[in-house]
């Protein structure tokens, strides 16, 4: 096969079919390594006859991989067609992941079909030179679950006012990577469609279930089903190539009949740690396991360019000051090309990688210059230099320290954050690797713990320097284990693509199979949550096979049918196996939380809230993926309820609930009475009840269940669920409208956190569009909006957006003139206010305009209500929404400024309001200017604030349980918290 140059009439634009073929059919093996930083694309033909089809494949490793068993199994890259400059293109084995929007007045060829973006080099060096239009670690932003990851969030921290700037989601950023690709690969094998390929796509070993998924989903985006990887695994299959059987033999007998090796795979934006056991006895086959997988470590070199570029912003700046984010992320870029040549001598991406050895064109120094902006673009260049001796010393002892075998990782809730990405806080990655391997490193013939492993194999850039390579081996050797081997990797970038092909070979019978199953134990819990001790059973074990279920035996649950239910689901890689069935105690240091299941089955023909009696089953399916079910026991037919993971997290960056209580639970004839009290006021066939008991009946409802802070949130949410039905019984007296609202708020607060919170809010959000019934009653408009602030965390966008609209007529300066929608004479408007500003994902712009409506009444209004919005409006760290919903920190440092103007000894809301919007997050698209800060703080420590107000503007620290519950103006449900 052969790659050809792209042509200005190659595919169309849009989505590639999905394929139908099976990989049975495929003509060839194709191995896809989506990188962080490149991607990278091999293949060789099914059937064990390189070119065979008479099209022959271009390998890029210039001779490396000739040379390897790899390219002897017929394994070569496939060099992706792209842009190098906006008319010329080129094919390249390396396809770096970058996304680059250009301006309007640019003009450049779209042969592939890839607009509004560009793909690859040519969006690479553009993005290193027009500042805050470039999408880059896209991968990176799949793991994290602050952010809904479905959502146009990318490019990162661009301007509230770039209208024209497309934006995508990071799983939309893959399907166009992967969808380039696959356009690339038809367009240059017309007789062999990717999408009737055999195709392996590698994901990091720490990818969690949700990023698996949503990787999947990425790839049927882009046409392709694929088959996933574990990228340490797909560069230790490439090394078994390289190696051939005779090698991996030879490594095996030297050890005594066993080699433990350690695969450490440091990518642009993720460490992979794995363990893979190679043994053969009495001349059995080798035998060959995967053993152990590490935690996901958002830690590479994406945190390496971080702290070259923190190093070269002091040196371009006064003391005191820093770039802004766009040109920041210009100055990441251009350090990250930097390392790369000084680290692994690649002028850039369109090299073959390796070719002339791991010294090779190493310069001393390359050059840093960060353009100006404006009319100042050449004169207002700034400059500086970085020093191969400099890279190295910083990778070496900021990275790669020497560190003993019983060193462990510092660990915090708060962690760290650049553009928005939740960074490992330790940056050792020596650490990592200590605890990982004292962790799961099985024990010696002698029973002692393992001290060190009997092979390594290194994946990633970095490693291409020798230095750095030699100070892990002497990291690893000095733990006094058995003489460490070094395994071959002949080109670290390409490995991972042509381990995934071999890996696809392999399944064919060409080649051995690493085992090993699934590299997690998965677990549903069983107690509520929030339970001074919880235990859970245990569904998948720890190693289980590839598409064999599993089934929890003897244990039988009954699951109910029609009505929402909620499963907590939690992981553990300890090397203790359990079995299907048992049931463990949980505990933070062994089990992982995983996003719950909220989830309603079908009753078929069955009473709604039927409870059916169901086994749990599991199944690490062959694709890589993590499948749960809950099927029907005792049934002739018996029915399978599958468990889908939560890919957007709809409580945000804060949302994590119970559905149940700590508290002692309100059941029974309590709980009826209380149904019943509902019922007399609002159920249908009961007109005529009288006035006073609808005046008293939250006074009612409190006399039969105990005070409002005390109802569990089972207890709200059974209140809710008897009112809702009964939701146009609120329109028979001005009494009921007020009560309706006062009880569907306080008693669904705040929206989210219970399994059936989406079809409650659902069931209320048409109720908006309805109005008052009575628009006289100045009490009904304050429950009205009190309810709907309560919710407002469970409110899509659509939702948040339509109550602005109703809101902004009355808010807004009468020079503006909004107007006014019919049926509304809303009074109350401090509640409206309240509300208005707790609409969180109501998009940056329109919260900004809020804000500068409110910033403007201050000047003659000094109600502590109005800086108490400002500064929920402005705050940094959302309640609930997703991270890209905030204001930029450009405009809230003009609110602060305007603040710090202020009397806060005389403005009550003052502090609170400047604490939201001055806390440090690490990310540097949402921090404000750190002058600022330091202001803020200072005022603080004038107005005895409390010392955590003072210390979160200074350090970045977890937003406290307590401010977040305070957010929806009362106390959170019993059993219900909101945690970061």
């Amino acid at each position: 096969m052969s790659a050809s140059s792209p042509s200005p009439t190659s595919l169309p634009a849009g989505p590639t079919p999905r394929p139908t073929s099976a990989a049975g059919s495929a003509r060839c093996v194709v191995g896809i390594d989506l990188g962080t930083t490149h991607t990278v694309v091999a293949w060789a033909d099914a059937a064990g006859s390189s070119g065979s089809s008479g099209t022959a494949g271009t390998s890029g490793s210039s001779g490396a991989a000739g040379s390897s068993g790899a390219a002897a199994a017929g394994v070569q890259i496939f060099p992706v067609p792209q842009l190098v400059t906006p008319t010329e293109s080129n094919a390249r084995p390396l396809f770096p992941s970058f996304l680059y929007a250009p301006v309007a007045s640019e003009h450049v060829a779209d042969p592939w079909g890839d607009a509004p973006f560009l793909l690859g080099e040519l969006a690479r060096r553009r993005g290193t030179e027009v500042p805050g239009r470039l999408i880059a670690s896209s991968k990176s932003w799949l793991c994290h679950p602050g952010v809904d990851r479905t959502a146009p969030i990318l490019p990162w921290g661009a301007p509230e006012d770039a209208v024209d700037l497309p934006r995508a989601s990071p799983r939309d950023a893959a399907t166009r990577l992967l969808a380039h690709v696959h356009r690339t690969w038809d367009e240059a094998h017309p007789e062999a469609p990717l999408a009737g390929q055999q195709v392996v796509l590698t994901v990091p070993a720490s990818f969690d279930e949700v990023a698996r998924e949503l990787t999947l989903q990425a790839a049927q985006g882009a046409g392709l089903d694929v088959r996933l990887l574990e990228e340490p695994q797909a560069a230790f299959y490439d090394t078994m190539d390289a190696l051939g059987p005779e090698g991996l033999a030879a490594l095996v007998e030297e050890r005594g009949g066993e080699a433990l090796v350690l695969v450490v795979d440091v990518g642009g934006g993720t460490t992979d740690l794995s363990l893979i056991r190679v043994a053969r006895a009495d001349g059995a086959p080798l035998h060959i396991e995967r053993i152990a997988v590490g935690h996901h470590l958002l830690l590479g070199g994406d945190n390496m360019d971080l702290a070259l570029a923190h190093r070269c912003e002091r040196r371009l700046l006064p003391e005191g000051e820093h770039l802004d984010p766009a040109r920041f992320s210009q100055l990441v870029l251009a350090c990250r090309a930097a390392k790369e040549r000084l680290l692994g001598g690649r002028e850039d991406s369109g090299g073959s990688g390796g070719s002339g050895g791991p010294e090779a064109g190493i310069p001393d120094a390359v050059p840093i210059a960060l353009l100006g902006t404006g009319s100042r673009l050449i004169g207002n260049t700034l400059r500086t230099e970085i020093t191969r001796a400099e890279v190295e010393a910083l990778v070496l002892d900021g990275f790669f320290p020497a560190v003993p075998r019983s060193a462990r990782p510092e660990r915090s809730r708060a962690g760290l954050l650049a553009f928005g990405l939740p960074y490992e806080k330790d940056a050792a990655i020596t650490r990592h690797i200590a605890w990982f391997f004292a962790r799961h490193a099985p024990p010696g013939p002698d029973g002692a713990p393992a001290k060190g492993p009997h092979a390594l194999l290194l994946n990633g850039g970095v490693f291409r320097a020798r230095r750095v390579t030699e100070r892990l081996q002497e990291v690893l050797q000095a733990w006094g284990g058995p003489p460490l081997a070094l395994l071959p990797n002949a080109d670290p970038d390409l490995a991972v693509a042509r381990g995934a092909v071999a890996y696809g070979l392999a399944l064919g019978g060409r080649g051995l199979r690493i085992e090993g199953g699934a590299p997690r134990g998965y677990y549903v819990g069983i107690d509520p949550a929030g339970a001074p001790s919880r235990r859970a059973v245990c569904v998948v074990p720890r190693g289980s096979p590839e598409g064999v279920p599993q089934v929890a035996a003897g244990r039988t649950f009954a699951l109910v049918v029609g009505r929402p239910v909620r499963f907590d689901l939690f992981a553990s890689d300890d090397a203790r196996v359990d079995q299907p069935g048992d049931v463990v105690s949980l505990d933070d240091e062994r089990f992982e939380p995983l996003p719950p299941v909220a989830t309603a089955f079908d009753h078929g023909t069955a009473k709604r809230g039927t409870e059916v009696k169901v086994q749990l089953e599991g199944e690490l399916t062959a694709i890589g993926t993590l499948d749960l079910g809950c099927v029907e026991v005792a049934a002739e037919r018996p029915r399978r309820f599958r468990l889908a993971f939560q890919l957007r997290d709809d409580a945000g960056a804060a949302g994590d609930a119970s559905a149940s209580s700590v508290a002692p639970r309100i059941g029974g004839k309590r709980l009826d009475e209380a149904r019943e009290a509902i019922e007399r006021v609002f159920g249908k066939g009961r007109p005529d009840v009288a006035p006073r008991e609808v005046k008293n009946l939250i006074r009612e409802l409190e006399r039969i269940l105990g005070e409002r802070p005390t109802w569990t949130t089972d207890t709200a949410r059974a209140l809710v669920d008897t009112l809702l039905p009964n939701a146009r019984s609120r329109r028979r007296t001005a009494d009921h409208e007020r009560v309706f609202w006062q009880i569907a708020g306080y008693c669904l607060r705040p929206g989210f956190g219970d399994p059936g919170d989406p079809a409650r809010i659902a069931a209320l959000t048409p109720l908006l569009a309805e109005k008052l019934a009575f628009p006289q009653e100045p009490r009904g408009y304050q429950q009205l909006w009190i309810a709907w602030r309560r919710v407002a965390g469970g409110l899509d966008e659509a939702t948040q957006v339509a109550l602005r609209d109703l809101a902004d007529p009355f808010l807004a300066p009468s020079e503006r003139k909004l107007k006014k929608p019919k049926g509304f004479k809303p009074e109350a408007l401090d509640d409206l206010l309240e509300l208005a500003a707790s609409l969180e994902r109501v998009p940056p712009n329109r919260r900004s305009e809020l804000g500068a409506w409110l910033l403007e009444r201050t000047w003659t209004d000094r109600d502590p209500r109005l800086w108490a919005a400002i500064g929920r409006l402005g705050a940094r760290v959302p309640t609930y929404a997703s991270l890209h919903h905030v204001v930029s920190p450009t405009t809230v440092d003009r609110w602060l400024d305007h603040l710090l103007r202020e009397k806060w000894d005389t403005l009550s809301t003052a502090a609170a309001a400047a604490v939201q919007m001055a806390r440090v997050t690490g990310d540097r698209a949402r921090d404000i200017p750190e002058r600022t800060r330091a202001e803020v703080a200072r005022r603080l420590e004038k107005v005895g604030a409390r010392e955590a107000w003072i210390r979160a503007v200074r350090e970045h620290v977890a937003v406290e349980e307590s401010d977040r519950a305070a957010f929806f103006g009362e106390g959170l449900p019993v059993g219900l918290r909101l945690v970061e």
